[in-house]
């Protein structure tokens, strides 16, 4: 049987779950690309997803099985460390061909055949080869995308144990790192004792790498990546990871000052903080994700200038593989497709500020779930300013 992270039940589950929203589609085959979205159907984690390969699975409406397609010298893995029923393996020459044939073989082409065009692997030039040589066979090429990503926006009981376990990995290995972090450290420094801590504990490395900022300019360095600039006393520190137990990440953002406090950054934090508790008070399962965004900003905007706001938001949650764990729905309600608060939906949620003339950030980010009464924070770590020690 393959080493997988859930019961083979579980994962039969979701195909049946991805099959009724294909029905409510009208796509009758799905090729799944996207390597979350085949590790959430199979259990199948890989360090390295070749753009020569359109690694991923299909799906059948009328049909339980589910079949793997990868690459010849990935055989011994898929057979081990993933669940499926069949498989097409191919060689970097003979992908197209194999998958466009085995399709015709299997009767996939009858119909309508949906495509997941947004996906990091395979490279679009090939990812359109393969749909032209399916089409060619006679089926007709549909948009496939966020079948799969739809369905697991809700999650079952088994992931949002995951999420629990990920949230209490992400909350100890602050909370002990905070209690190293000295002036001197270079935020690479203080990036990798972060992801040991995590991995101490069982956690995996997470999809989008520790985020470690500090000094002046951590104002514009939200999405920078950590340096060897040494920590020093009074710098303000944006630290920003997620605990990850079998793929399903928590996201944890604090802000922390090095060796002394900060009074303007804590009564930013103190007032942006109840933001978040007014989203709470607020939002009701079955209410449309806009419903917390409208309320965060209103809260926000209405006590700080816009100029001085990075983003008030948040996007969904769960399972992801490098280089990204931002869901296809966010709090907005704009992105991909609308989405509603369903008890198992699973969100970040971001107050981010930031002062370009005093050089620093007031941000924290937090992981909600949706339950059958109300929104539950995952994090138990306070969302005001931390200080380390020295």
């Amino acid at each position: 049987m393959a080493d997988v992270p859930f019961p083979i039940a579980e994962y039969r589950e979701r195909a049946a779950k991805v099959r009724a929203e294909m029905a409510r589609r009208d796509i009758d085959v799905l090729l799944v690309t996207s390597a979350p979205n085949t590790c959430y159907l199979t259990g199948f984690e890989s360090i390295w997803y070749p753009t020569r390969a359109p690694v991923g699975v299909v799906v059948a409406r009328d049909s339980d099985e589910i079949v793997f397609c990868d690459y010849e010298r990935h055989a011994n893995h898929v057979q081990t460390l993933a669940h499926f029923d069949d498989a097409i393996f191919y060689s970097y020459a003979t992908a197209v061909d194999a998958i466009a044939a085995d399709f015709k073989r299997r009767g996939w082409c009858d119909g309508t055949v949906g495509i997941e065009f947004w996906s990091i692997n395979p490279g679009p030039p090939l990812l359109r080869q393969v749909a032209d040589a399916i089409g060619a066979n006679g089926a007709t090429i549909v948009d496939g995308d966020w079948v799969v990503n739809r369905v697991r926006a809700v999650k079952s009981a088994a992931e949002i144990d995951r999420l629990r376990r990920a949230a209490t990995i992400a909350d100890e290995a602050f909370e002990e790192v905070m209690a190293e972090v000295r002036p001197g450290m270079t935020e690479l420094q203080v990036s990798a004792r972060v992801d040991l801590a995590m991995a101490e504990r069982g956690g995996e490395p997470p999809a989008i790498r520790t985020m470690i900022s500090a000094g002046p300019q951590v104002w514009c360095r939200t999405h920078g990546a950590p340096g060897r600039r040494p920590l020093e006393r009074g710098d303000i520190m944006y630290f920003d990871t997620a605990g990850v137990v079998d793929r399903y990440h928590a996201d944890l953002c604090r802000t922390v000052s090095i060796g002394a406090d900060n009074v303007v950054v804590r009564e930013i934090l103190e007032t942006t903080q109840q933001s978040l508790d007014a989203v709470i008070a607020g939002v009701r399962p079955g209410d449309p994700l806009e419903v917390a965004q409208e309320i965060a900003e209103e809260y926000v905007f209405s006590r700080f200038p816009r100029d001085n706001v990075w983003w008030v938001g948040g996007y969904a949650l769960g399972l992801a593989l490098p280089p990204d764990w931002v869901g296809h729905t966010y709090l907005s309600n704009d992105a991909f497709e609308r989405f509603t608060w369903e008890p198992g939906y699973v969100t970040n949620y971001e107050n981010i500020l930031y002062d370009r003339e005093r050089g620093f950030t007031a941000s924290y980010m937090e992981t909600l779930l949706m339950t059958e009464t109300g929104i539950e924070v995952l994090s138990r770590v306070p969302r005001t300013l931390h200080v380390t020690p020295g």
